[in-house]
């Protein structure tokens, strides 16, 4: 087996949109790999993340995902488990303060939950975490004005292994919004 396997996000598909004349998608992603004691956590940068994705984005629509936040290259010898962390968000009116502290605040949990997990990843612990974190986040930087604020939601949160070859997809969302997430896993 390489040492490395490549994972492309390739799109985004809008299944359910809660929200009337359709929603504004937005991903944080995290890859990874668990080989023993080694974790591997890759997560792309991002310049504008609320950009990625065109507005008023309706049920049935699919969206590519773009390669800086779509593609990651992580550890894979010796039968690591790998795999991908999602949270796709709907844009409102947060500040872009917030989104940047919420996504530094996804990334450093996404982190601290994978090197904690042991032999077994608890996906519910894991989402739960991570979801406090990223609400704490935003909440931290909140002023007065802020409270009147129509702030983005969160749409759905998938942690997903995907094996080291072969095409996956993730289900993120809820009832009312739901998002399937396509890609690959490529030997580098």
């Amino acid at each position: 087996m390489a040492d490395r396997v490549t994972i492309t996000l390739t799109d985004l598909h809008c299944e359910a949109q809660s929200e009337a004349g359709g929603c504004e998608p937005y991903l944080f992603t995290s890859f990874y790999s668990i080989d023993g004691d080694q974790v591997d956590v890759q997560t792309p940068a991002h310049h504008d993340v609320r950009s990625a994705f065109a507005n008023d984005v309706e049920a049935g629509q699919t969206l590519p995902v773009p390669q800086e936040i779509g593609t990651a290259s992580v550890h894979a010898a010796n039968g690591a488990r790998i795999g991908v962390v999602a949270l796709v968000l709907e844009e409102d009116l947060g500040r872009d303060v917030a989104v940047d502290k919420a996504h530094s605040a996804f990334h450093a949990e996404v982190e601290n939950q994978l090197k904690n997990c042991g032999d077994r990843i608890d996906q519910d612990a894991l989402r739960e975490a991570v979801l406090q974190k990223v609400r704490g986040a935003v909440h931290g930087t909140y002023d007065y004005s802020d409270l009147h604020r129509d702030q983005d939601d969160h749409l759905g949160l998938a942690v997903q292994e995907i094996g080291d070859a072969g095409e996956f997809e993730l289900r993120l969302g809820y009832d009312d919004d739901r998002f399937i997430l396509r890609g690959r896993a490529d030997h580098a």
